[in-house]
This record gives structure tokens, sequence and C-alpha cells, in this order.
């Protein structure tokens, strides 16, 4: 019997895929997936059992390869869109989801003139976005909102990070090749495509501090980013012996704004003392002010910049949580070597930070994303994310006293577990 072609083997495996899936939502009487109005934002909840959401990343990686296969190479190519954020741009930008009555209809002329655009123009980008299940007409010559524009219209945060996303972003994307090209193999976060389309000589964050109305919008990505399930502070808690250390033992939460993942190691480990240090002071300022009653006997907030010298020394733990990966190898090093003059023999650093497979170890699917994540960081930061090997090596590349012990990702967290110690140089 002949093996099965890629696109047969494909085909079964999403409709087995789907059936669970299906079945499983019945089961727990859930919606059925819409993009009704009315539709839940979110299929899963996210403590949902982690075979079911690993099912659901299955059929989505599939059914992307198996439309690519089914394109062919010609097609694929020639069916690539360099207009793709367009009408996302033009709704946020202009604020129609928020001009579209929540619970009834509008006409182009309408909405138009609501706008201050052009009727035409309006027609055309609102029909395209349509197509990405933004809005419906329900009949000819009206709007209403689908699940997503009315997502646009009620969260503030979604309707921001979009405006950053299609436009911010697409515009470095658009800018990077320039970028690389003036400067080759460049690691300075000021020769990027973002600076070039900002005709700065500026790196994004400093940009950002000197436009709030961007900076808003960043911020609220960053607030959308970091409330995905598979980020939720728990897995770091739970994946590290942290009740391996001594009573009493400090851990600093180097860059760690408000402090998330050090109110939660507090709570989970009575004995332990923490500092979170960030370089923004009224970040300090108001994560202090806010500090839960429970904890803060043990938490305590400074301001530091961590390309500085680490200002306190014989802690037992050095925690960088989705920091370095913002920096190029040379200002990673830099940061590393900041803490050289702190550390006591067996003083461990531990960075929660991305970790990308290697290629044979990601589907098709799996790996557009991960490169997509891996180029937004070169053309905002001239930054990357990394292989393991490549976390090894910035530690050697800092110092031979530090003896990088590896890492794991825990089941279902975005984020990996790396860990050195300091052995003295």
């Amino acid at each position: 019997m002949s093996k099965p072609t890629r696109i047969a083997e494909l085909s079964a495996r999403i409709a087995a895929n789907t059936t669970e899936i299906d079945n499983f939502l019945v089961s727990q009487s859930l919606p059925t997936p819409s993009f009704d109005p009315d539709a839940p934002l979110n299929l899963f909840h996210p403590n949902i059992n982690g075979r079911i959401l690993a099912t659901r990343e299955a059929i989505i990686q599939d059914t992307l390869e198996l439309r690519d296969l089914l394109l062919g190479p010609r097609e694929h190519l020639f069916r690539s869109q360099p207009n793709y954020h367009l009408s996302e741009l033009a709704i946020v930008r202009f604020g129609l989801a928020r001009l579209v009555p929540l619970n009834g209809e509008i006409t182009f002329a309408e909405l138009a003139v609501a706008a201050g655009i052009g009727e035409s123009h309006l027609r055309r980008l609102v029909r395209h976005a349509i197509t990405q299940h933004i809005f419906r007409e329900p009949r000819p010559g009206f709007i209403a909102h689908s699940a997503s524009s009315r997502l646009l219209a009620e969260d503030s945060d979604v309707a921001a990070w979009v405006r950053w996303r299609a436009d911010d972003c697409w515009l470095a994307a658009y800018h990077t090749c320039e970028a690389i090209a003036r400067w080759p193999a460049s690691e300075e976060p000021n020769e990027t495509g973002f600076s070039l389309a900002n005709q700065t000589s500026l790196g994004m964050f400093e940009v950002l501090a000197a436009d709030p109305e961007r900076a808003a919008r960043f911020a609220a990505g960053m607030r959308l980013y970091a409330a995905r399930p598979d980020l939720d502070v728990r897995y770091l808690v739970d994946a590290w012996p942290w009740g391996g250390l001594k009573d009493g033992a400090t851990v600093i939460d180097v860059g760690g704004s408000h402090g998330e993942a050090a109110i939660a190691l507090a709570r989970a480990f009575p004995s332990m003392n923490l500092v979170v240090q960030d370089i923004d002071k009224p970040t300090i300022l108001e994560a202090d002010s806010r500090k839960p009653a429970d904890v803060a006997d043990r938490l305590r907030y400074m301001t530091h910049d961590f390309f500085t010298e680490q200002p306190i020394r014989e802690a037992d733990v050095y925690l960088y949580r989705a920091c370095l990966h913002n920096w190029s190898d040379k200002y990673a090093v830099r940061i590393l070597r900041a803490l050289i003059p702190a550390l006591k023999v067996g003083a461990r650093v531990l960075l929660n930070d991305v970790v990308v497979p290697g290629p044979e170890e990601m589907s098709p699917g799996a790996a557009s994303d991960v490169r997509s994540g891996d180029l937004n960081m070169m053309m905002l930061f001239n930054a990357a994310d990394r292989e393991v090997s490549d976390w090894a090596r910035l530690f050697e590349m800092a110092s031979p006293g530090f003896q990088f012990k590896g890492g794991k990702q825990p089941p279902g967290s975005g984020l990996w577990i790396l860990e050195a110690s300091w052995n003295g140089v």
C-alpha cells in the first residue's frame, strides 16, 4: 500500500483533530467558532486542558500548510498582498469601529460623513476589511459589526495594538532592507528599519519616550501580550526549584517593571526577599505605591539601569524576565557583564525568555510565527530571538566565570527558563 501524499496526510489529520475539538465543544456546551457580533471573543478558557489547546494549534498549523501546498509555488508568491494591513490601519486611524452602532447598521454614506473621508475610499477599505472578518455587510450598502470590529470598538487596548502593528510596525518593516544595506551587520538599536521610518538617529524606546501617544499604543500592546495565558507567571513560579534556596534568600527581578513575577514569588515562598528593579522611575514609584500588603515587608522597588553596575551584591538569584531578547548580542553581553561585580560564587542568573526551536523541531505553520517574531526584533531593535545555543554563547562571551546550565520550557508556557551560575573568574 502506497504512503499517503502530504496533502492527504494533512487533510486526514485536520479532519480528525477538528472532530475532536467539535466533540469537546459540544460536550462542554461551548459555542462553535464564529465571527458573529455576539460570538465569544475567546474560543477556549485559558485554563482549558493542554491537549485541546495543542490540538487546536495543530489544526491551525496544518491548515496553513495545506493552503500553501494547494496554491503551489507560483500562485503562492503571486497572491502575497502588500496591502494586507491597509484596511486595518484605516479602521483604527479614522475610528471607524466606534462610529458603527453596536447593535444596528449604518450606511456607507453615513459612515463616510461621520469619519470625514470619501465614500468611495471608505467603501473599498471596509469591504476589504470584511474579507478579514472585520465588519459585516448584512445587506448591500449597510455596515454592521462582526465580533472582531465590535472588539475594536469596545476594547481600546486592542484598537491601539492594531494601530501600532498596522502603522508603526508596517513602516518599520518596509524600511528594514534599507537599514540593512546602510548598516550591514549592525547591532545598534538606532540603526533599524524603525529608525529610518521615523527619520531619526534614536532607538525605538527613545522615540516612544518623546511621543506619549505612540508610547501608549505600544504599552497597550504589551498589556495584551503579557495577558496571554502562555505567559502566565505561574510557569516561572512552578517550574524552577525556588524552594531549594536557603531561608531568607534574596532574588533580584532586574527590569521587572511592576513586579508581577516578584509578587507571585513572594506569595509562593514566604521566606524569600525580593527586589524589583526598573529604569523607569514613574513605573517604580507607581508599583511601590500599590505594593500588596501581604508581601510588603519582603518586597521593595528601586530604580536601576541594567547596563550599569548591579548595586545589590551577593544576592542568590538575578532574574531577567523577557528582557534580553530586546537587545542584540553586543548589548545583552553588556547587561550580563554589569552583574559580575555583584555576584558571589554560586549565584544563579535566570532568564525567563523566548527560545527559538531548531528548524527541524518546528512545523511549517509554527515556523512562520516564530520567524515573524524574530524579524520583529530585528526591524525594531536590531535584536533577535535566540536558540538555546545562542543563549549559551552570550554567557560565554560575557565571562568564563559563567557556567550555562541549559534550560527548559514548562509545558504550556511560551517562555523558557534558562539558568547559569557564577563560578568566579
